[in-house]
């Protein structure tokens, strides 16, 4: 009997063993990742024991298979992995073996969504999985149920035509949220409908509430005092709605205005509302006798909205603020450290290590702990870029980028760090200024080299034969770089520094004739000019030094007038099309008021900034004077807060007809103008100039003449544009067309202004048009385009003979 019972203990112990060890197992590989941000909506996975460093462990590429564009994330559930994506003509959602990434089925959503504004083409909600059914949400705006093992419809809803959902400029971005038998989505609208809730089997409106401005903002659920809250942020507001009837329980306005500001939740009632680009607000709700009331706990610049939703961890949130890695203290809102590597991208957290896919593909594994940023692993995954957060289930990490998705083991490698950064050949190793370098790392007294050589210069950045230009810096800094035309939109490079010195520098190689604009980004965020060059512009991301070399031609027309001047007056103008009203400045030259005379007038969008930052009546006054042009009106446009719609998006149609049918008209009459159409031009730089050549076409009997710098002909404003060229009988209008060779450009966005340009240039002249096209060795903005205000001008209204 003894025996028996030994033998039968041993057993229950081995049974015991064996289930501790598959519970362990089950951990290491987690549950499901079947929505947006995970289970529970907070970027986090539950899984422990995944990452075992100390045992060799490190990332391998499980998978990876070509898709088609867009946004959308992968959700897990068993051995179903879904996404969303498109091809040339459709949009589609799609399910794939999550073990070897064969595709399962495809359902095709809706014809292609093609991308506004520089956005790629393709669907941005990712899809919820829902045992047997997956939801989700088309750009358009179609909702549907799909059966998980065949792709076949369940049912679908048209969210526009039949809830009346206000269509975001880049389309409906929102992730279904689930809850009992509710699917709650961010739809946006008028009539109290910036949220709604449906049923799950059939795709019923069950209720609807809030009035706010929807981007790329999604709902989450959160627990406050015992019960259940729907969380809603918009552009404005974040409610707290009853999920079982949408009644408003409280709201916060932020008025952040921000596209994709999600709250983040921590423990009890506090929630993260990164609001903006600037700042983000630490909130706590609070509820007395069935009523709710909210209070700030704290603002802080130190994290913001950005599009990867910071994640909460024992007491700390990590996120991105800039394109930095950033640990912040929830207690203080006070940064606790940030991190240049491994570069922007999106995280989310597994085994209390943050997992980061970097917007260039590489995927990265980190410690998530206050004291810095320490990294474990590392793997490039993809080529082109990528821009969602990747997904953790089934002890794999799933991520996509643009064109791709792909499947990563956590297993024994031979080399958990992986990725070597290539480091760049030494421009120039070989110029006197490399030489200078070299000699000061050997001396030892490093100090009064640099002292001297600064006192020796009569200019900064130094100029160093006709093509190198060295910027310099001197002080103490802890993390420092340069951006500026001379690199790809958004790249920073890190200067160098002479090691045991505060001397840091950047060489860099260009044309004899280019003239470009810059800034250096100091401890992260402290984005300044070059202290030791005086020459400054104002831009679109503020001030900027600015330098030419030898063969750049400093413009004479940008010089303080010293002869006779014209005057600027403000005037307000009000359109019934935009319904709006807005200040117009006047340029009349001199001598104007004196005359019985009439003039030929020029139309300038961004008008504000041509006469802040362009310096165009400077330019007026200095080339009529000269006799450079004959004396012209100048209408300055000052935008609206929504610009970038009226010169480029959904406004633009309606900004035209204003421009052409209301303003046009309203100068005629308040001033002499000649109003033939020859005698009058419109002009504008980046959206500007695309709302320029715009307008004429769309309205082929008002302008004669149109200049466009720097014109934003990207993604499908571009193709618009093309076509309207293409199908367009050929309309009276004379061209003027410049860029810069360092004008935006991306190459792992695969977008370059410059070619839209060249491009458009041959379109037109393919057209039979008179195009005057210029190219320069300059860049983008202000800092560039004021130089050939004058080109322009002597094109369209040479002075007389």
């Amino acid at each position: 009997m003894k025996e028996i019972l030994r033998v039968l203990g041993l057993l229950i112990l081995i049974i015991s063993l064996a289930a501790l060890a598959d519970e362990n197992s089950d951990k290491s590989k987690s549950s499901d990742w079947p929505q947006w941000r995970g289970t529970n909506r907070d970027s986090k996975s539950p899984a422990t024991g995944v990452f075992k460093f100390t045992d060799g462990y490190g990332l391998k590429l499980a998978w990876k298979t070509t898709i088609g564009e867009g946004y959308s994330s992968v959700s897990i559930a068993g051995n179903r992995a879904v996404t969303m994506f498109a091809d040339d003509k459709h949009d589609y959602i799609a399910a794939f073996d999550a073990d070897n990434g064969s595709e399962l089925w495809r359902y095709k959503t809706g014809p292609l969504y093609v991308g506004q504004g520089g956005s790629e083409d393709g669907p941005s909600s990712t899809p919820l999985i829902d045992g047997d059914v997956v939801y989700a949400l088309g750009r358009k705006g179609k909702l549907f149920a799909l059966d998980a093992a065949t792709g076949k419809e369940i049912w679908a809803r048209e969210l526009v035509d039949k809830d009346k959902a206000v269509t975001p400029f880049h389309g409906f971005t929102t992730s279904p949220l689930l809850h009992n038998d509710m699917l709650i989505i961010e739809t946006g609208g008028e009539d109290q409908n910036a949220i709604s809730a449906y049923d799950k089997n059939s795709g019923e409106l069950l209720w609807k509430n809030g009035q706010d401005q929807i981007l790329y903002h999604s709902p989450c659920i959160a627990n406050i005092n015992g019960k259940d809250q729907v969380l809603c942020s918009g552009s404005n507001f974040l409610f707290g709605l009853d999920p079982q009837s949408g009644n408003k329980l409280w709201e916060y306005k932020h008025d952040g205005r921000g596209s994709s500001g999600n709250p983040v939740l921590l423990e009890g009632n506090k929630i993260l509302v990164p609001h903006s680009f600037r700042e983000a607000a630490l909130i706590e709700v609070k509820e007395a006798e069935g009523a709710f009331s909210v209070d700030e706990v704290w603002r802080s610049r130190h994290i913001k909205q950005s599009f990867n939703v910071p994640v909460y961890h024992d007491g700390y949130f990590y996120g991105y603020s800039g394109r930095f890695i950033t640990c912040v203290d929830a207690k203080t809102g006070e940064t606790t450290w940030k991190s240049r590597p491994p570069g922007d991208g999106f995280l989310i957290l597994v085994d209390n290590h943050l997992v980061v896919l970097t917007k260039k593909g590489t995927l990265h594994i980190a410690e998530a702990s206050p004291e810095g940023y320490e990294e474990k692993a590392n793997l490039p995954v993809f080529e082109r870029l990528a821009w969602s957060p990747p997904s953790f289930a089934n002890g794999r990490i799933y991520a996509r980028s643009l064109s791709e998705i792909a499947s990563v083991e956590i297993t024994q490698v031979s080399q958990p760090i992986s990725i070597v950064e290539a480091k760049k050949p030494p421009v120039a190793p070989n110029s006197q200024f490399a030489q200078w370098v070299k000699t000061v790392e050997a001396a030892g007294d490093k100090q009064a080299l640099i002292d001297e050589f600064i006192q020796s210069q009569k200019e900064f950045p130094v100029i160093e034969g006709e093509n190198l230009v060295h910027f310099v810096y001197h002080g103490e800094v802890k993390d420092l770089v340069i951006t500026g035309d001379m690199f790809d939109q958004g790249v920073e490079e890190n200067m160098k520094r002479i090691a045991c010195t505060n001397f840091y520098y950047y060489t860099f190689k260009t044309e004899p004739d280019a003239h470009l604009g810059y800034q250096l980004v100091r401890n992260y965020e402290d984005r300044i000019t070059d202290p030791k060059n005086p020459r400054t512009v104002q831009n679109f991301n503020g001030e900027e030094s600015e330098f030419w070399m030898p063969n750049w031609d400093v413009p004479s027309h940008l010089k303080e007038p010293t002869g006779a001047r014209g005057t600027l007056e403000s005037i307000e103008f009000k359109s019934e099309i935009l319904q709006s009203t807005r200040t117009l400045q006047v340029y009349l030259p001199n001598g104007y008021q004196s005359s019985n005379e009439k003039y030929p007038t020029v139309f300038v969008n961004y008008g504000r900034m041509a006469v802040d930052f362009g310096k165009t009546p400077t330019s007026l006054d200095n080339l009529i004077t000269g006799g450079a042009i004959q004396p012209v009106i100048a209408v300055f446009i000052h935008p609206t807060r929504n610009r970038f719609q009226e010169y480029a998006r959904n406004a633009r149609s309606q900004y035209a007809q204003m421009i052409a049918e209301e303003l046009v008209p309203f100068i005629d009459q308040k001033y002499r103008t000649k109003t033939t159409q020859e005698q009058r031009a419109i002009m504008g730089g980046d959206e500007g100039g695309y709302s320029a050549i715009y307008t004429a076409f769309k309205h082929p009997t008002v302008f004669g003449k149109v200049a466009g710098q720097s014109s934003h002909l990207h993604s499908a404003e571009g193709d618009e544009l093309r076509a309207m060229v293409k199908d367009s009988r050929k309309i009276p209008v004379q061209f003027y067309l410049d860029w810069g060779k360092y004008d935006y450009r991306s190459e792992s966005s695969d977008y370059n202004w410059a070619d839209n340009n060249r491009n458009f240039v041959k379109i037109l002249q393919d057209k039979g048009y008179t195009v005057k096209a210029i190219e320069v060795s300059e860049g983008f903005g202000w800092t560039s385009w004021r130089t050939r205000t004058d080109k322009i001008l002597e094109t369209f209204f040479p002075a007389s003979k």
